[in-house]
């Protein structure tokens, strides 16, 4: 059968055909091995370590380092200056973390997003709950001074967030499907470089309102079609071991380093990270190759985990509660040697708790699903 990114009828945008590695994600970095408390089931936790991240995903611990990297102040010339320890830390943390929401897309591409009417509804009806749910947190627990909820939200949903283009992404995967499918290998790996060609120059350099800072459609496509052509090439990329593709990831990220490093030196401040930046794709891509090439074993309850991986997204990254969560990652990085230790159970807290409630989200979409399914097959029945 197939392994879906979420069993038992959970979330599941992307339906992963079977594969000999299902591993593809078990987090390289201690951290990332810490949060998830796995080893195995790899692709399942890339995922949800991507989309945690940043927004894990689902590597969603990717999405928690990279907010909380965001909750300093931007590196710039006069920080390196004053605290250039601090400053140099932050730029390796952003370093590593912005690969999140790439190397999500590349799964769903390599995969191929199969559309299922019950994995569409689910996914709309895990954002509209966790956008309820913590709504209703704020106001219960007096934390929000906005006026207007609604509006907050609806504003967050317009702006730069991965789910309305996912949600897009997701509608027309069945035309990008049909064009993988009749596109011959050279030629997808042409029309891949050319677009990438195209997204540097007008997303990364000129900043396109249309790329959105790599937060578009059009920016998804790019990224869903690389993963397809990565599947095309498995025999090609397969030559490549693990330890190789995590050194390049390495290498790349070092650069990243080197690079920003050295234009705040020169006393430019801006920020060269970004998800539409040429070589965090190319680190991107590395990253799955790594966790595409690992030789681990599966481990049976990452499944279960990795269901519920998304609401950790969508809780921090909430309109109303992100402002706290940002507040209190700031306290953390405050608190000297205490800070590595209590950044760490800050993480597992807010993990166990999405995933726990995540579970009652699960079982309120399992029920009304099945009755409706079932009111629907009893009406058929009656017009027969």
């Amino acid at each position: 059968g197939c392994t879906s990114l979420q069993s038992h009828q959970q979330w599941r945008s992307v339906s992963l055909s079977p594969h000999p590695h299902p591993h593809l994600l078990s987090p390289e970095f201690f951290i990332l091995a810490i949060l998830t408390g796995v080893r195995g089931n790899l692709m399942v936790v890339l995922i949800c370590v991507s989309l945690m991240i940043k927004d894990f995903e689902h590597f969603f611990f990717f999405v928690l380092l990279i907010h909380f990297a965001h909750a300093h102040c931007s590196p710039s010339a006069d920080s390196l200056q004053h605290s250039p320890g601090q400053t140099i830390a932050n730029l390796c943390l952003r370093s590593i973390s912005f690969v999140c929401v790439n190397c999500f897309i590349l799964i769903s591409g390599y995969f191929s997003i199969r559309w299922k009417p019950r994995s569409f509804f689910g996914f709309l009806f895990q954002v509209v709950f966790w956008l309820t749910l913590g709504t209703a947190m704020v106001k219960v627990f007096g934390f929000s001074q906005e006026t207007s909820s609604l509006n907050a939200c609806l504003s967050f949903v317009n702006g730069r967030w991965f789910v309305p283009a996912y949600i897009a992404l997701y509608i027309i995967s069945p035309i990008l499907n049909e064009f993988i499918n009749n596109s011959q290998t050279k030629n997808l790996g042409r029309y891949v470089l050319c677009f990438y060609i195209f997204s540097t120059l007008f997303g990364y350099l000129l900043v396109s309102d249309e790329f959105n800072g790599g937060m578009s459609l059009i920016s998804l496509i790019g990224i869903y079609l690389t993963g397809a052509y990565l599947r095309r090439e498995d025999s090609v990329f397969n030559r490549f071991s693990a330890r190789q593709c995590f050194m390049s990831f390495s290498a790349i990220a070092v650069l990243l380093v080197v690079i920003s490093t050295g234009l705040l030196t020169m006393g430019i401040s801006k920020s060269i990270f970004g998800y539409l930046n040429p070589l965090i794709i190319i680190q991107s891509v590395f990253l799955f190759l790594t966790f595409r090439n690992l030789k681990i074993g599966n481990i049976k309850y990452i499944n279960w985990i990795a269901a519920s991986a998304f609401a950790v997204y969508l809780f921090h990254m909430h309109p109303l509660i992100r402002p706290h969560y940002t507040l209190t990652c700031k306290w953390i990085s405050d608190q000297g040697a205490y800070a590595p230790i209590l950044v760490i159970l800050f993480f597992i807290t807010i993990f166990i708790f999405c995933t726990l409630v995540d579970k009652v989200r699960i079982y309120i979409f399992d029920k009304v699903f099945k009755l409706i399914s079932h009111k629907k097959v009893s009406l058929e029945i009656s017009h027969r």
